[in-house]
Parts: C-alpha cells; sequence; structure tokens
C-alpha cells in the first residue's frame, strides 16, 4: 500500500506553467487535492481535467485581493491548506544598452510581488493554526548577476532573501519554509533565455525534485547538484574572482 502523502490540500499558483503543471499533477497523482491558480480560465480547465484531484481557482498574482478571495474559497471547498507552492513567474530578457521597462516591472509585479500578495492571502490562516509548509520558487541564478538576466535574476535574489527571513520568523510559529532552487529546466520560460543552457533537465523531473525535497523538510531544495555547487562556490568567491569565473566558466557566450 501507498505511503499517505504527506499534505491533504496543496494551493499553487502559477500552476499551468512547465513546472506548475508537473507539479499539480504529481502531486495529484499521490492523493493530495490540488488547488491550481492561473490567469487562464482555459489552461486551468484542462489542467484540471486532467486528474479528479485537481481544481481550478483563476486568479492574478499580481491582484492581492482575487488571490485572497481564491484562498477563502479553497478553504471553504476543499479545507485548510497545508502546502503552498509560489511557483508563479516570468523572466524578460534584459540589455543594459536597450532596456525594456515593461519587462522589468512586470518581472517585478509577478517575481517579488506575486510572492508577497500570495503571502498576504495564505499565511493569516497558517498562522492562526500554527502550522503549514510553504514553498517560494527561486532559482540558482538569484546566486549571482549574470549576462541578459539583469531583471529574473535580481527578482530570484530577493525571494532567496525573503525566504531566509521567513525561515527565521515562521519556523518557531510551526510553518515550514522551503526555499526551491532550480537550474535550467525545460519550459517556455527558460526557452526565452538565449545564452548557452548547460544540465537542463524536463519538467517532470525537476517536479520529483521539488516533491522529494519537500517531503524530506529542510530549507533549501536546489539542482542539479554541480549546477547549484558552481553556483553555491561562485557566490562565496571575492568579486574579482567571481567576474573572472562567469566570464569564462559555466555562463560563457
Amino acid at each position: 500500500m501507498a505511503d499517505a502523502p504527506k499534505w491533504k490540500i496543496c494551493w499553487i499558483t502559477g500552476a499551468t506553467g512547465g513546472i506548475g503543471s508537473e507539479l499539480s499533477r504529481q502531486l495529484a497523482q499521490r492523493g493530495v487535492k490540488v488547488a491550481a491558480t492561473a490567469r487562464s480560465q482555459d489552461k486551468l480547465t484542462a489542467l484540471a481535467d486532467s486528474h479528479a484531484n485537481i481544481s481550478a481557482y483563476p486568479a492574478d498574482v499580481t491582484d492581492p485581493e482575487s488571490l485572497k478571495v481564491s484562498v477563502e474559497k479553497i478553504e471553504n471547498e476543499l479545507g485548510p491548506i497545508d502546502l503552498a507552492i509560489l511557483a508563479a513567474g516570468v523572466y524578460a530578457p534584459f540589455d543594459p544598452d536597450n532596456i525594456d521597462l515593461e519587462g522589468f516591472h512586470r518581472t517585478s509585479a509577478v517575481n517579488i510581488d506575486g510572492v508577497a500578495n500570495s503571502l498576504a492571502a495564505v499565511l493569516p490562516a497558517m498562522r492562526q493554526r500554527g502550522r503549514g509548509q510553504l514553498a517560494i520558487m527561486g532559482s540558482l541564478f538569484g546566486y549571482c548577476g549574470l549576462p541578459g538576466n539583469g531583471s529574473y535574476g535580481a527578482s530570484k535574489a530577493y525571494l532567496i532573501n525573503l525566504a531566509q527571513s521567513l525561515e527565521l520568523e515562521l519556523a518557531p510559529k510551526g510553518i515550514d519554509v522551503t526555499l526551491v532552487n532550480p537550474g535550467f529546466v525545460d519550459t517556455p520560460l527558460n526557452a526565452s533565455y538565449d545564452r548557452p543552457k548547460y544540465f537542463v533537465i524536463k519538467p517532470s523531473k525537476a517536479a520529483r525534485r521539488i516533491i522529494e525535497g519537500l517531503e524530506k523538510g529542510g530549507f533549501e531544495v536546489a539542482f542539479p547538484g554541480r549546477v547549484a555547487a558552481f553556483f553555491k562556490t561562485a557566490k562565496a568567491l571575492p568579486n574579482g574572482a567571481l567576474f573572472w569565473l562567469l566570464r569564462r566558466g559555466l555562463m560563457r557566450d
């Protein structure tokens, strides 16, 4: 007999994205009731139709009121959310010779403000219950700056810092915080990054790694291992050595 799932109700933002949709399906297959949130009603409907344990709750992470309404509806209809995976994210290229302000602001609105809005919607009930788990989707590319990655990388660096702060404050109150830092995953978001990519993995494998990491507990889930080791080493170097390594090493043109 399969082990009972660690969670009963999981809320996922960005649920129709490459990783979010895989997480939704794999958690549903494990017996978790998944409340899937994204902007597109059509994509959410198709996702919900793929498994009986997935339900659609459309909302825009840049709209804090719509998120609060969705969370209240989820908890009234399905039950208390005991795992929230905040996976909504966008990527916009950053060219210092032709700065795309719209793309920069959109990245901040979704990747940063969207997480804050989601936390504001889901955290009060978790705090009241004194239990729950939060998973924040960062990126290995938030560890240090990379060419063409000024807006996306900066937003993920923000989330790394935010997750660390939340862990310090929430863990003593019974709420686990997990920072998820993937490398390159074969999704439409990563496809728009037009520089060399290394150790690219499939969304299905990324979702398995994330779920396994969340089940084990601990603060960070980072993968692939070789890319994670590279960036963790790189960020500890003096700036001169860091810039030399990045210009000539893994991310060279």
